[in-house]
């Protein structure tokens, strides 16, 4: 069959086009319908055939040879741009389409748009280094494999580019800058993750979703951080990830991780410490149609409490309240279904912790901030455990906690709660040999479910429960019943101990439908057991207390008005929330030498203090 034919692809300039119905056809059907269209002099005939090319041109995909990935470049004529930007290069889209309720990501990276000679410059160095490839070379990590295809594809494709008479710019420095983009080029679809490195290098990409059969689906992004109304969620790409580029991924996925994946083991986890990723891959027969991927990109600037007030996740006072609360030594569980942003949340309250108390984080995918805090000077000390599905010389979340247990004086965090570990992480609080602290994630969507599945489901004694001073519920809210989710603290609530009934709880602050927002109880102010017991063990009375927690959400509320105001992003950051939470305890020492504390004193010097210090921001 010719080239172009039904059911074959057009391959122009080395790009492959693969398009809706044959090219000559295509031609034949708009020639007749010119004849028939020529006897209405009213109608424009040129205006039609344009638009039948736009209508073809919208549904063909293209692909350079290199690659399996097939690309949609045009967006719907109806789309809508919402917002614009680059990534390493690409160039990345967001739409709008107004008969659609999804938002479509829209990416055309420079590689499928090269020129026939750049291609073939590609193709010749990419045969030369398989043909090539030095047997006796250990390359144990990504970033050498990168290293050494970007070096070797650079020398030869400035030697190819002579040696074929392949203009690759007019003078020196042009070529040098052709060669090292096309070596770029090279080493992400040879050493790297190919079409799929946009989605990682995105700060804006939260998840990537590839659905099985990989060649027949588009991927799906979820996004975040774009200030541009009608950009949230989940959105549709105009990417189709081909099999083979698939099949790739998996394969650095077990070598990296050096786990089985196999019909008997069909599923693996992996952390890409390179993107700060989580993968999960499933295949068959679990998948029947093949191999599905999900990446899950951590965060690579902490949450803070800061960002939640700012993005309305939670009020000032909500935050006042847990600092507050981590400051007395509070045991807290924090609940919520998948993505509603437990861990986020769980990393930006372990910013609340004094420099000086020692950290003891127990995870099997590495998702809280232990780096970063102690970049800014935390003492954390990081657990990695074995995850769900196993692994040679890995310990289990049990195993790690009764070591940890055995290391000192330290608050304990643990990224989940889910096993066998709840026991023993139970018996410790309720002996007292738990440390200062303990913060733990658990699936659920209310305190409640956090006692019922804790008690019923992982056979913590309901006595042992009691342990527990705090549980903090984040859900996803959507607001009148609209496409948007939001994430949204709708619950802190604390454990009644004195009330003699096993699983009572009290809500300190709740969800309002009304307003949107997280507000305060009556029990807040009047009658918190834990609040009450915080403000026995530090002397002050309760009024002293709730003024002390005022007093904390007040300076963070400056802040996020302050960094609003003046479009300061960095202000809400971990290392201004250190900053600013020790200037607080600072002045709070100095105050509370031999008298009763003024709050509104307090409030004052530390407002002196941010004011100097965002002289300098």
């Amino acid at each position: 069959m010719k080239e172009g034919s039904k059911g074959y692809p057009k391959i122009k300039n080395d790009i492959i086009i693969l398009r809706p119905i044959r090219e000559q056809e295509r031609r034949g059907k708009v020639t007749e319908f010119e004849g028939i269209l020529s006897t209405f002099s009213k109608i424009d005939v040129h205006r039609i055939k344009r638009g039948m090319d736009r209508v073809f041109d919208q549904h063909q995909k293209i692909r350079p040879g290199f690659s399996s990935s097939w690309l949609i470049p045009n967006p719907p004529n109806n789309a809508k741009l919402l917002s614009k930007y680059y990534v390493s290069g690409s160039k990345v889209s967001i739409y709008h389409i107004p008969t659609e309720t999804e938002t479509l990501y829209h990416i055309l990276p420079p590689e499928y748009e090269l020129p026939v000679e750049y291609l073939k410059l590609i193709h010749l160095v990419k045969a030369e280094l398989i043909e090539h490839y030095p047997k006796n070379l250990k390359l144990d990590r990504p970033e050498q494999a990168r290293t050494y295809v970007a070096k070797f594809s650079e020398r030869l494709l400035y030697q190819f580019a002579k040696r074929n008479d392949v203009n690759i710019g007019k003078d020196r420095t042009e070529e040098m800058k052709n060669v090292k983009m096309l070596s770029e080029i090279l080493t992400k679809y040879t050493a790297g993750f190919a079409i799929t490195e946009i989605f990682l290098l995105d700060p804006n990409v939260q998840d990537v979703y590839i659905d099985a059969p990989a060649s027949e689906n588009l991927v799906y992004v979820t996004i975040s951080g774009i200030r541009s109304p009608g950009v949230y969620g989940r959105c549709k790409t105009n990417v189709i990830l081909g099999n083979a580029d698939a099949e790739s991924m998996l394969s650095r996925f077990r070598y990296e991780s050096g786990r089985p994946f196999s019909e008997a083991m069909p599923v693996l986890e992996h952390d890409l410490k390179m993107y700060d990723t989580r993968v999960t891959v499933i295949g068959k027969p679990l998948s029947p149609d093949g191999i599905a991927i999900a990446l899950r990109k951590h965060s690579i600037d902490p949450w803070t409490l800061l960002k939640f007030i700012n993005n309305k996740t939670m009020t000032a006072l909500a935050a006042g309240l847990i600092s507050f609360l981590i400051d007395g030594h509070s045991t807290m569980i924090i609940a919520g279904s998948r993505g509603s942003g437990k861990t986020s949340l769980l990393g930006a309250i372990m910013l609340e912790f004094l420099q000086s108390q020692r950290i003891l984080t127990i995870e099997d995918t590495l998702e809280l901030p232990c780096q970063k805090m102690q970049e800014l000077g935390y003492k954390v000390q990081s657990i990695f455990i074995q995850s769900t599905l196993g692994g040679k010389g890995e310990m289990t979340a049990d195993e790690a906690l009764r070591v940890s247990l055995r290391l000192g004086e330290s608050a304990i965090v643990l990224g989940e709660v889910r096993g066998q570990e709840a026991k023993t992480l139970y018996e410790a609080m309720r002996t007292g040999t738990a440390g200062s602290s303990v913060l733990g994630t658990f699936h659920a969507d209310s305190a409640k479910a956090v006692y019922d599945r804790a008690v019923s489901d992982m056979g913590v004694p309901e006595r042992s429960f009691t342990a527990t001073d705090i549980v903090i519920v984040a859900g996803l809210t959507r607001p009148g019943g609209t496409q948007k989710q939001r994430r949204k603290i709708i619950q802190i609530a604390e454990v009644l101990k004195i009330c003699g009934e096993a699983g009572a709880f009290q809500d300190l602050m709740a969800y309002d439908e009304n307003s949107d927002t997280l507000i305060e109880t009556d029990a807040f102010k009047y009658k918190s057991e834990k609040i009450a017991s915080i403000a026995r063990s530090w002397g002050i009375t309760l009024e002293d207390a709730i003024s002390n927690i005022q007093t904390r959400a007040a300076y963070r509320e400056m802040m996020v008005e302050y960094a609003r105001k003046n479009n300061e992003s960095k202000i809400l950051s971990a290392e201004w929330v250190s900053k600013s939470n020790n200037a607080f305890w600072n002045i709070m020492e100095k105050e509370a030498r031999g008298k009763k504390i003024d709050h509104d004193r307090v409030l004052r010097e530390w407002e002196k203090w941010f004011e100097r210090s965002t002289r300098y921001v």
